[in-house]
């Protein structure tokens, strides 16, 4: 079909232009246009639909939750065109979807006609997770069912569930280009002169800080009353440069961290043993696994550890902090695993090579074959690990059972890892003093009435399956800013103050187990 025979009626494509202003969805929308036609056509000519399925698997490669807006969008879509009853979606996780776990009464009754299958953090593609996916699919026939993924080879999913979902979609990661052409969108809705240095600077950032930096800019163009936002940005600038902060050394970085206070003391002791077996020139081996939940401050620490071996030329003068997953090590084909390994060990070569949820190489999935990827990615990582054990440090960093699982699959792992620093998550009022750094920062001010109903809402957070501590915190604090900035936008109060209606306004749009928060806090 050619593109104008896709388009919908006006109803549909209200929907679907949800999706515009949401980087990285455009093939999505254009597959939900097709997924719409197919149904308009199946019943315009009463084809045998017996076997007819909306089912839809979706590929998300992108690090921000933009699946979530993509299911509501499908969810209202649906229902428009009565292929569900209802609008309302039910999210089951990885845990809840296996065999031994599945408790079909649990959603007996669910009213949701959407039903999505969350596999976004499955490591490996089990038989007990495909055979309750199945009897999910087949006890709610009547539903249509999403299934979020991730982690396995791109088609093999599909493959496997051929006969059940008979769509797919991918989110693709964020390019810089569609970054630049998402400002540049922004800066031409509202009005805002700009140029192409500006326009590049911005994009530069992460999407997430994009879309706040975006609102900061129209905010203040509003305050300072001009639309020229080079203006705006080298105003602010010069405002930073006249505060000259001295850059503070690793150390003082270490003990300026919020909370792990144990954590901090146990680094601290580490480093003063290398310092000395380096002055007795008896390096040991400096590779550590770090265990704890997301959000615990194991990167932070990492890049952290990075900066104390440059300044106290442990490694080298130079600092050096490769940070890999496990797509930067795994290759797609025979023969790609190892080179692909290789390459990013070489890189980190006098400075840490920091590799985060490192478990999950070993438990990467076998090809037809039985080459087994993990075990030579594993393999080449260990070598690379005692040949370049004074010139490197490898910091292996993930969940504490699933390191522990990865740390048994070979046993050179035992001989080269010298320490293990565990993370614990954060109180919630360390989450609170995390918040109001992050405030401090960006120069907001916290009404008074805050701080409680925040540590009481964090106490209940952490309780969450899959809290994710300061990440979680960040998270919430971007939104507040939106919130915020949406309030004080047409108003002439205080432009820095956050409100406590900002907040609740936030929380509202945060995915929490709002019930069990409603009876603790009182909202």
């Amino acid at each position: 079909m050619e593109k104008s025979e896709l388009l919908l009626d006006e109803a549909n494509e209200k929907i679907l232009n949800k999706l515009d202003n949401i980087v990285g969805l455009n093939k999505c929308k254009d597959t939900l246009r097709e997924i719409i036609k197919y149904h308009e056509i199946m019943r315009e000519y009463k084809c045998n639909i017996e076997f007819e399925n909306y089912n839809i698997i979706i590929r998300n490669e992108s690090a921000y939750n933009s699946y979530e807006k993509l299911v509501k969008v499908i969810a209202e879509i649906y229902y428009e065109n009565k292929i569900i009853s209802n609008s309302d979606i039910l999210y089951i996780s990885k845990d809840e979807i296996r065999i031994n776990r599945v408790k079909m009464k649990k959603w007996e009754g669910a009213k949701e006609g959407l039903i999505v299958l969350d596999l976004s953090d499955l490591g490996w593609n089990s038989s007990d997770i495909r055979k309750s996916i199945i009897q999910i699919i087949n006890t709610f026939p009547t539903k249509s069912f999403i299934m979020i993924e991730c982690s396995y080879k791109e088609g093999e999913t599909n493959a496997q569930y051929f006969d059940y979902f008979t769509w797919a979609m991918k989110i693709n990661k964020i390019s810089p280009d569609e970054k630049e052409i998402y400002v540049e969108k922004f800066m031409k809705k509202n009005n805002l002169i700009y140029s192409k240095n500006i326009l590049k600077k911005i994009s530069e950032n992460s999407y997430y800080k994009i879309q706040s930096e975006l609102i900061n800019i129209l905010v203040k163009s509003k305050i300072n009353k001009t639309n020229n936002v080079d203006y705006l940005l080298q105003d602010n600038q010069g405002q930073k440069e006249n505060k000259k902060v001295n850059k503070n050394t690793g150390m003082k970085e270490l003990e300026s961290l919020i909370g792990l206070e144990d954590t901090k003391e146990q680094i601290k002791k580490i480093i003063n043993y290398i310092k000395v077996c380096k002055n007795r020139k008896k390096l040991p081996m400096l590779h550590m696994v770090f265990n704890g939940n997301p959000g615990t401050g194991k990167t932070t620490v990492a890049r952290i550890i990075g900066k104390i071996f440059s300044e106290e030329k442990i490694l080298s003068d130079k600092e050096n902090f490769v940070e890999a997953q496990r797509n930067d090590l795994i290759g797609e084909y025979v023969g790609q695993t190892a080179p692909k390994t290789q390459r990013v060990i070489e890189k980190a070569i006098g400075g840490v090579l920091f590799i985060d949820e490192a478990y999950s190489i070993a438990s990467y999935i076998s090809d037809e074959a039985g080459r087994d990827y993990g075990a030579e990615c594993i393999a080449t990582l260990l070598k690379g690990m005692e040949d370049h054990r004074e010139e490197l440090c490898v910091i292996l960093a993930g969940y504490t059972n699933e390191m522990e699982r990865m740390l048994n699959v070979n046993p050179g792992f035992e001989s080269r890892i010298q320490f293990v620093i565990n993370f614990p998550d954060y109180t919630a009022e360390e989450l609170y003093m995390i918040f109001k750094g992050l405030c401090k920062k960006e120069e907001y001010k916290i009404a008074p009435n805050i701080k409680n109903y925040l540590v009481k809402y964090f106490e209940v957070a952490k309780k969450c399956k899959n809290f994710s501590n300061a990440r979680f915190v960040r998270s919430l604090f971007e939104k507040i800013k939106i919130e915020q900035a949406n309030r004080v936008i047409n108003e002439e109060e205080n432009k820095n103050l956050i409100k406590l209606e900002d907040v609740l306004k936030a929380i509202r749009n945060t995915k929490v187990k709002k019930d069990k928060i409603k009876q603790k806090i009182g909202f």
